[in-house]
């Protein structure tokens, strides 16, 4: 099973559970709204399965793509050193060109 965010009607990324996870607890970590917080920290919690940019305002969505920009060099700091940590990091270069483009 995977999760996958939605940036817009035309736009997803989708990865591995595991994975999709680890992006939406880094953006509950980090995220300064507390609404989005608590938000994210259900999609985790309940195993949504989807993050949707459209249930956040643009402000919200600022400061997500604003977080997302820097997960690449996150999972490459907090990762455990494994094979599957470069292929992770650029999955995840991956989701910040998405989000960048829409």
């Amino acid at each position: 099973m995977g999760g996958t965010v939605f940036v817009s009607d035309q736009a997803r990324w989708s990865d591995k559970s595991s994975v999709f996870y680890w992006v939406v607890d880094r953006l509950a970590e980090q995220v300064t709204d507390d609404d989005v917080a608590k938000q994210l920290r259900e999609i985790s919690e309940f195993n949504v399965g989807m993050l949707m940019f459209d249930e956040f305002t643009p402000d919200q969505r600022r400061e997500l793509v604003a977080l997302i920009a820097a997960l690449p060099q996150t999972a490459l700091a907090q990762l455990p050193d494994t094979p599957a940590r470069e292929p992770i990091a650029t999955r995840l270069t991956e989701l910040v060109q998405l989000v960048e483009s829409t």
